[in-house]
């Protein structure tokens, strides 16, 4: 049947009612959505479309500006300047802005920092306040920087993530010149938040004389960053933790830094709560005692968001000290945000340390293995690699202490390549100086070192010329230390002696004492005989010593001292005072000299410090020599071919009222790492009462080094006459040498050192 239009209308009308008898308050809601509706359908005014503020685009959030610098050079970027990175290519340096914007439907404010150079040699710079507005994807946009307004209109892309245009200044005597029409762009920086994971590669050289332990290596970073609220400011804080794997200069920090644009700067917190490194370079402090320089979080398609810097980070903590206004070390960082891939190693090398245990010299060679693999992070193959380890002759005999072989590179030495997923290995061999079928022709040779005993080293080095794509470096490095540790036959007891403070004027003598040698060899070796006219030289005059000497010109036992020398002819002073014509250290028994020591055997002598006048100031620092017949082409048997490398320190402690029993020095021996050596071992303090007008003594402080720990009875002060013990305990946690000291402050400005030393495996 066919419905009119009335008939419709009695349908609806009944669907009222029956809803109407079903429930009111539905009718009301019913009513209160179709009301709404008619609103939004035709608005107040009567018009068909939305407030014209919601369609506009989005400009809150952190915004890096590249603005043209004019043609005629009249300002230009501050090239790294702390309101950004510019790059350029040539000609002027692109302006940089970088700050937060905050948007109140079609209005914008916000905050951006900047850095103009002005010829000849001004700057201008600091945070300047920015406002505009946005109308659909039209912006417009006035940075008032110091005196200098730029006044900046374009449009704002489909997706809100950058902006185009042009911008306009007008002429300040201060900062800039009238400019029209120029070209500007920005990008919108994503939050700094998430979880991080990437390396950091050293290329600092050591500062204070010392050597970066984590030079050219590379280790791995993980951790999270969070970055702070949008306030309108030209920056915002970014918070979090960071995880070093392997590297010796720091195992985990805090992170308390700041994002301005896609510049940003991190400082290190170690646990202590003191800041020890930096990421970046500070704002404030653009020559930044860290050495960090700018680092940027930048886009890397397809694998997102990466902090990348060349030279991006400066470290200085105990494990590695500077010299203050250096970084201990420092170098490129790569940090991937979230599931980046971008920062992963491009080259793996295993182990990152090779060190071969204690070897005696000429001993038969040991091998070690290094494996170099391509991770295939980048799914490339890295091209033109290169090895080397440089050859260190052995100052005995010209052979070197270190040589290699390899399956890498045919023929040796030459360029070679890794796909993804392969590997190659090094195997480094070491003799402690090699291992000849027969003494070599004769090199002559220095006595021995004044160092005790000297460790061999060597460097294998490795080129990645593909590697810069992570590591934004040309050519990136990278080594592997390899240490070892050459031994003579002959071995002392103990590296040193050390004797407390004597009174010249007194003609005091310390207790002897004594140290004994080994033939830890598997041949006899000779011990030259004594000097049959001493004392060794003129007093205060140096003694030039080349090896091989005929028996008698060398002694078996000497005290010396070093001066300047240049191999193989090395100058030496005799421990004898001008004046009295006696040693300060006198040797009171020998049992050693003209010995012909067979393996396994030993031989003692005793020595005792009696202070001279012309040496009555104390803290000596000399050498016992122990002088072995040398091996050379002639001379094969009962010979070393160090001829005696390692010398025993004798040392002494400055002239002072304040005496130590035993010595001034302690000797733990050989411990498990880890563990603590028992029993303790324990030095008496004491005011010496017999010297001239004696006065109690104030202690100031007693502190430790190294890893030792005391405890003691001594209070604050000693009257003439009296005395405490100190209880000294040792935990090794290296394994090898492990020395320390114990620093002893007493009348506000004198000191006294205890030496320690003590071995860890």
């Amino acid at each position: 049947m066919k419905r009119t239009n009335r008939d419709r209308s009695h349908t609806r009308r009944y669907r009222l009612v029956a809803a109407n008898v079903l429930s009111v308050s539905s009718v009301k809601a019913c009513f209160a959505l179709l009301l709404v509706s008619l609103v939004g359908l035709w608005g107040c005014g009567g018009s068909s479309t939305n407030s014209s503020s919601s369609n506009n685009g989005t400009l809150a959030g952190n915004w890096q500006f590249t603005l043209t610098a004019p043609t005629d050079g009249s300002f230009s970027g501050a090239a790294n300047s702390a309101a950004c990175v510019p790059t350029t290519t040539g000609g002027p340096i692109p302006v940089c802005f970088s700050g937060f914007l905050l948007q109140s439907k079609a209005s914008v404010s916000g905050q951006v920092a900047y850095s103009i150079s002005i010829p000849p040699a001004t700057t201008c710079g600091g945070s300047a306040v920015t406002s505009g507005s946005v109308s659909g994807q039209t912006v417009t946009l006035t940075v008032v920087a110091a005196s200098q307004t730029f006044s900046l209109s374009g449009t704002l892309s489909p997706d809100d993530s950058t902006m185009t245009g042009t911008y306009n200044t007008v002429a300040t005597p201060n900062c800039g010149t009238a400019q029209t029409g120029l070209q500007w762009s920005a990008s919108l920086i994503p939050p700094l938040s998430g979880t991080v994971q990437g390396t950091i590669h050293s290329t600092a050289g050591g500062t204070s004389g010392a050597a970066d332990p984590a030079l050219n290596q590379e280790y791995v970073v993980t951790g999270f960053l969070n970055q702070g609220p949008n306030i309108g400011a030209n920056n915002a804080s970014v918070t979090g933790t960071l995880n070093f794997q392997g590297y010796p200069c720091l195992d985990t920090a805090s992170v308390n830094g700041q994002i301005s644009g896609s510049s940003v700067v991190l400082q290190l917190i170690a646990q202590n709560g003191l800041v020890v490194g930096q990421i970046g370079t500070a704002p404030d402090s653009p020559s930044s005692p860290t050495n960090a320089g700018p680092v940027t979080f930048q886009s890397s398609a397809p694998s997102g968001y990466i902090l990348l810097g060349n030279g991006g980070y400066g470290v200085s903590t105990n494990a590695c000290p500077s010299g203050g206004a250096t970084a201990a070390d420092a170098g490129y960082v790569c940090l991937g945000l979230g599931g980046s891939t971008a920062c992963a190693q491009p080259l793996l090398l295993s182990p990152a340390l090779l060190t071969f245990p204690a070897q005696p010299v000429g001993s038969p060679a040991t091998t070690k293995t290094i494996k170099l693999a391509n991770p295939g992070n980048s799914g490339a193959t890295l091209n033109n690699l290169t090895v080397q380890l440089p050859v260190i002759p052995s100052d005995f005999n010209g052979l070197p202490n270190f040589t290699e072989q390899d399956n890498c590179s045919s023929p040796a030495g030459s360029p070679f390549s890794l796909a993804p997923q392969q590997s190659c290995t090094w195997l480094p061999e070491t003799s402690g100086g090699a291992a000849p079928s027969k003494c070599p022709p004769f090199i002559p040779l220095q006595p021995a070192q004044l160092t005790s005993p000297p460790a061999l080293a060597a460097t294998l080095r490795i080129q990645c010329p593909n590697c810069q794509n992570i590591m934004n470096a040309a050519n990136a490095l990278f080594v592997v230390p390899i240490a070892g540790l050459g031994m003579s036959a002959i071995q002392p007891i103990t590296p040193e002696l050390d004797f407390g403070a004597e009174d010249a004027s007194l003609s005091e003598v310390s207790p002897a004492q004594s140290v004994t040698f080994t033939n830890r060899g598997s041949s006899p070796v000779q011990i030259l005989p004594a000097m049959t006219t001493p004392p060794c030289g003129s007093p205060g005059l140096p003694v030039n010593m080349i090896r091989p000497s005929s028996p008698g010109t060398i002694p078996g036992i000497q005290v010396v001292t070093g001066l300047n020398g240049t191999p193989p002819l090395i100058q030496f002073v005799c421990d004898v005072d001008i004046k009295s014509q006696k040693p300060s250290f006198k040797i009171v028994s020998d049992g050693c000299s003209g010995t012909l020591l067979i393996p396994q055997q030993s031989c003692t002598l005793a020595i005792v410090y009696a202070p001279q006048p012309n040496e009555s100031g104390g803290n000596l620092d000399y050498f016992l020599q122990l002088n072995t017949l040398q091996c050379t082409s002639t001379t094969t048997t009962d010979c070393e071919i160090d001829s005696g490398r390692f010398p025993v320190e004798l040392k002494s402690a400055l002239a002072s009222p304040l005496r130590l029993s035993p010595g001034a020095g302690l000797d733990f021996g050989t411990w498990p790492t880890g563990q603590t050596a028992y029993p303790p071992l324990s030095i008496t303090l004491s005011n010496d009462n017999l010297i001239a007008n004696p006065q109690p003594i104030t202690i100031q402080s007693i502190a430790p080094k190294g890893d030792y720990a005391e405890s003691d009875d001594c209070g604050f002060s000693l009257a003439p006459g009296s005395g405490c013990t100190m209880t000294i305990t040792f935990t090794p946690k290296v394994t090898g040498f492990d020395p320390g000291s114990i620093t002893i402050t007493y009348n506000s400005t004198f000191s006294q050192v205890i030496s320690l030393r003590g071995f860890g495996q």
